[in-house]
C-alpha cells in the first residue's frame, strides 16, 4: 500500500511572528490523489503530522506502523527540509519502502531537490493524480521509469526527468477528495482567525491553474490555464463537508474562483436554493467582480472577498505584471462593500524597486481604501517564480529554502534595510489596525469567544509585543 504524508513543520516555522493566528488546512492535495489511489485499489491511508503535531521521530513510527510499500510525501518549499530528513530517518529504519515526493517545491526545482536529498527516490511533478496511478503500477511491474510521464528519478548516479504529463482536462472525473482519511476536520483543522465567520470552518480548492504573470508567483503546479470543477461537483463538496463533518464555514482558496462567471452564479444560485445557513469567503481579482455578482455572492452566503492588490504604487504593481490597475482597485472594493461583503487587501512590500516613499505611499493607499482587512508580505522569491531567478539583479537575497517565508524578510532590494522594511511592517499593521472604525468592526464580526482570543493573541504578537522588545530578529 502507500501513505501519503504531509511532513512535520511547526506553526512557528511556517508563521512567524504571526503562528498564533496561522491556519492548518486539511491537504486538499493529498486529499485527491489518496482517493485516486485507493479508487485502483491500491490499499491507502494519511499521515498528517503537521494537524497532529507530530515530530520527525513520530511520524516515521506512525509511517512505518502501516508497513507500506510506496511513501508519497508532500512539500512545499518551507518544508522540504523536513520532508527529505522524513524520509531520511525512515531509510535509516531500515524501511524499504520507496519515498515520493510531490508538491510545489520539486515541481519548481526537480533537478535541484533530487540532487539536494538522495534520500528522496522519485519526484512528481505537477499535477499527480494521473502520474501516482501510472507510477505504482508501473513501480509494481518493475517496469521502465522513463516511460512514465511527469516524474523525476535516479538512474546510474544522474537525474532524470521525463516529459511533462498533461494537465486533466476533466477534473469532474476525479473522485472526491478522501476527506475521512484525515483526523477530525473539526478538531485538527482551522483557517486563520481573520478568514473566519463561524466554526467549525474548512477550505475548498475548486480550480487549477491561474492565467495571470505575478512574477512573484511559482504557477508550475497547475499552469496558466485555468480549469475548473463544475457547479455540480462544488456543490457535492460542499454538502458533503456540512453534513458529515458539521462545517459551518468555507474558505475558498483558488486564485480565480470569480473567473468563470457560469459557474459561479450557478453555485450561488445552488446555495440560496438549499439554504444551509452557511458563510464562505473567497479570492477575487478585483477586475473580474461587478455589482450584480457581488450582490449574488452575498445573498449565496459570502461575507468575505481577498484582493490581491500587491502595492499602492502603479509602477510597482506592473513591475509585478499584475495587470491591474490602482483606481480599479478602489472601485472593486467599494462596490464589495455596497454589496455587504467584506473585502480584504493582500498587499507586498520590498518589491524590487521599493523605496522608503513607495512604502509610505502603500500604507497610505491601504488606508485610503475601504478595507476592514488586510494582510501584509514580505517579498518572497519563491522557486518556480520569476523573480527566484532575478532577485539578485535587484537586491540580496538569502536562498535558504528554509526560510523562504512571505512572513520574514529574505530579500532585500538594493537602497533599504532588513530592519527598514521590518519597521514599515508594523508601522503599516499600527496604522491600520489602531483606528476606530477597524477595531468597532472586528468588534462586531467576531461572536465566538475562540475567535476573539485568536485575534487578540495575535494584535499582542504583531503590534505590541516588537514595541517591548524592539530588537526581536
Amino acid at each position: 500500500g502507500i501513505v501519503f504524508v504531509n511532513p512535520p513543520i511547526s506553526q512557528e516555522e511556517r508563521y512567524g511572528a504571526l503562528s498564533a493566528g496561522g491556519s492548518c488546512l486539511p491537504p486538499l492535495g493529498l486529499c485527491h490523489l489518496a482517493a485516486v489511489t485507493r479508487e485502483h485499489g491500491f490499499e491507502t491511508t494519511i499521515v498528517d503530522s503537521e494537524a497532529l503535531k507530530l515530530n520527525i521521530k513520530e511520524t516515521a513510527a506512525e509511517i512505518l506502523s502501516r508497513n507500506p510499500k510506496f511513501i508519497g510525501i508532500t512539500s512545499s518549499t518551507i518544508a522540504i527540509h523536513h520532508a527529505a530528513k522524513l524520509a531520511q530517518t525512515l531509510k535509516e529504519q531500515n524501511s524499504a519502502a520507496i519515498t515520493i515526493v510531490g508538491g510545489p517545491h520539486v515541481t519548481a526545482v526537480p533537478e535541484e531537490t533530487m540532487s539536494a536529498f538522495p534520500q528522496f527516490d522519485i519526484g512528481v511533478i505537477a499535477e499527480g493524480e494521473a502520474t501516482i496511478v501510472d507510477l505504482l503500477k508501473t513501480l509494481g511491474e518493475n517496469g521502465p521509469l522513463e516511460k512514465v510521464k511527469g516524474i523525476v528519478f535516479r538512474q546510474q548516479n544522474t537525474v532524470q526527468l521525463t516529459d511533462r504529463r498533461e494537465f486533466i482536462k476533466d477534473l469532474d472525473s476525479l473522485p472526491m477528495p478522501a476527506w475521512d482519511l484525515l483526523p477530525s476536520l473539526p478538531k485538527y483543522y482551522r483557517s486563520a482567525a481573520q478568514n473566519v465567520k463561524k466554526i467549525p470552518s474548512a477550505s475548498l480548492v475548486t480550480t487549477r491553474g491561474c492565467p495571470g504573470h505575478c512574477t512573484f508567483c511559482d504557477r508550475k503546479v497547475f499552469g496558466n490555464a485555468c480549469r475548473a470543477f463544475g457547479a455540480d461537483y462544488v456543490l457535492k463538496m460542499i454538502r458533503h463537508l456540512h453534513f458529515h463533518y458539521g462545517i459551518r464555514d468555507i474558505h475558498i482558496k483558488d486564485d480565480t474562483f470569480t473567473t468563470f462567471r457560469g459557474r459561479l452564479t450557478q453555485i450561488c444560485q445552488a446555495l440560496i436554493r438549499e439554504d444551509w445557513d452557511l458563510s464562505w469567503s473567497c479570492l477575487a481579482r478585483i477586475d473580474h467582480v461587478n455589482p450584480e455578482i457581488l450582490r449574488l455572492m452575498k445573498k449565496a452566503g459570502c461575507w468575505q472577498i481577498q484582493y490581491g492588490i500587491e502595492s499602492g504604487v502603479q509602477e510597482i504593481v506592473n513591475l509585478y505584471k499584475k495587470g491591474i490597475n490602482l483606481e480599479q482597485a478602489g472601485q472593486s472594493v467599494r462596490w464589495t462593500k455596497e454589496a455587504g461583503i467584506s473585502a480584504l487587501g493582500f498587499f507586498i512590500i520590498g518589491s524590487p524597486s521599493e523605496t522608503p516613499a513607495t512604502i509610505e505611499k502603500t500604507i497610505k493607499f491601504i488606508k485610503e481604501l475601504d478595507l476592514d482587512d488586510f494582510q501584509l508580505s514580505f517579498l518572497t522569491p519563491l522557486p518556480g517564480s520569476e523573480l527566484y531567478e532575478t532577485a539578485r539583479q535587484y537586491g540580496s537575497f538569502e536562498n535558504d529554502w528554509r526560510k523562504l517565508c512571505e512572513y520574514r524578510v529574505n530579500f532585500v532590494p538594493n537602497g533599504l534595510t532588513k530592519e527598514t522594511l521590518e519597521k514599515y511592517h508594523r508601522k503599516a499593521c499600527l496604522e491600520f489596525y489602531f483606528r476606530p472604525r477597524i477595531i468597532f468592526t472586528y468588534l462586531k464580526r467576531i461572536k465566538n469567544p475562540k475567535l476573539f482570543l485568536e485575534m487578540l493573541k495575535i494584535a499582542y504578537l504583531v503590534l505590541i509585543k516588537p514595541a517591548l522588545c524592539p530588537s526581536r530578529k
